[in-house]
């Protein structure tokens, strides 16, 4: 006696097939929505550079956020020669003090090392686009050099942490951008 045949049931295969079409969409739904997750975070990536420049006697130090968003500061630390100074205008004030003395001492002359600063501190906002003069020398080619020697000198670390609008944290030191993560509540 031969077995009677099986028959398929279509409502079982039309289940099993609208919850693995379903299950296909959850799936593409949750890539879709990290997706847009990081393209909204990249629309506000601020991206922090200090661009210098030294012409002739003239020497400037910058900080600019060449991002597309907002670049909240978090933190401002200056080093050099492995000490922690209060800011870079106490440092370079101090450099130049230091250094040229022996000049003055030597000429007998008054000698003018002025040069112009500008601040970046914790709480500070960095719009997109915008760039700060943090040093700047103009008709001093002594005093332009003596700042140039500091900034490129590997023992001279300007360390920013900033953050965007979503509480994204990046530190920016001698021109590297490493990212931190999400911001501490520090």
């Amino acid at each position: 006696m031969a077995q009677p045949r099986r028959r398929i049931n279509i409502e079982l295969l039309l289940g099993i097939s609208a919850t693995f079409l379903s299950l296909a969409a959850l799936v593409v739904s949750i890539f879709q929505t990290k997706i847009a997750r990081e393209q909204q975070q990249a629309s506000v990536w601020p991206y922090l550079q200090t661009p210098k420049s030294h012409v002739d006697d003239e020497f400037s130090l910058n900080l600019a956020n060449d991002g597309v968003g907002p670049a909240i500061i978090k933190n401002v630390e200056v080093y050099y020669q492995g000490k922690l100074f209060d800011n870079h205008n106490t440092l370079f004030r101090q450099q130049l003090r230091e250094r040229l003395l022996k000049v003055v001492k030597d000429s007998g002359k008054q000698f003018n090392y002025g040069y112009l600063y500008g601040s970046m501190q914790k709480g500070n906002v960095l719009k997109s686009g915008d760039s700060v003069n943090l040093l700047s020398t103009v008709h001093n080619e002594r005093v332009a050099e003596l700042l140039e020697s500091v900034v490129d000198d590997t023992s001279f670390h300007l360390r920013i942490q900033y953050a965007d609008v979503y509480g994204n944290c990046w530190q920016l030191d001698r021109n590297n951008v490493t990212s931190l993560g999400k911001c501490s509540e520090r």
